[in-house]
């Protein structure tokens, strides 16, 4: 993983420190961390976390489970898993995400670029991330087979990344 420091990230901290000429006070105190994550954080679209959210779920209710089984099979709160599930600007810990990844044997690199947590790589994502949000339907226990057709053909376009 390669740290990227941008010229915004230098600009966001110059004014944080304001016109003083000796910033050390201000530097060796910082009100407004940086994501401490060894990856590069994005602003991913709502699309994509909207279809991480219909991904999880799915993948949930495929296996049968409740949303309190999954919370205390990857280790988190419950209320992260409905989070993740239920808000698009939710953007969950990248250890959940991954966890998450591996519990369903999905590729995490991926599902780090849909849940916010990374840079997407690849420009097709957002397009196949928003047909899948479209095609994943209304919250039945069991999967439809459209439900199931939309989840397995984004499950194959995950793992090719």
């Amino acid at each position: 993983m390669k740290l990227v420091i941008t010229r915004e990230w230098f600009e966001r901290r110059s004014k944080l420190e304001g016109d003083s000429d000796i910033a050390v006070g201000t530097l060796a105190y910082d009100p407004l961390p940086e994501p401490a994550s060894p990856v590069e954080v994005s602003d991913n679209s709502d699309t994509s976390r909207i279809a991480f959210g219909s991904l999880v779920e799915l993948k949930r209710r495929e296996a049968g489970m409740t949303r309190e089984t999954l919370a205390e099979e990857v280790g988190v709160d419950l209320s992260e898993i409905v989070s993740i599930e239920r808000d698009a600007h939710f953007r969950p810990e990248p250890r959940t995400v991954y966890n998450l990844a591996s519990k369903f044997r999905l590729p995490s690199k991926a599902l780090q670029q849909l849940s916010g947590n990374a840079t997407i790589k690849d420009s097709n994502l957002d397009g196949h991330a928003l047909r899948f949000a479209a095609r994943s339907g209304e919250q039945n226990q069991k999967l439809s087979p459209e439900q199931k057709r939309a989840l397995e053909e984004f499950v194959a376009y995950l793992a090719k990344l």
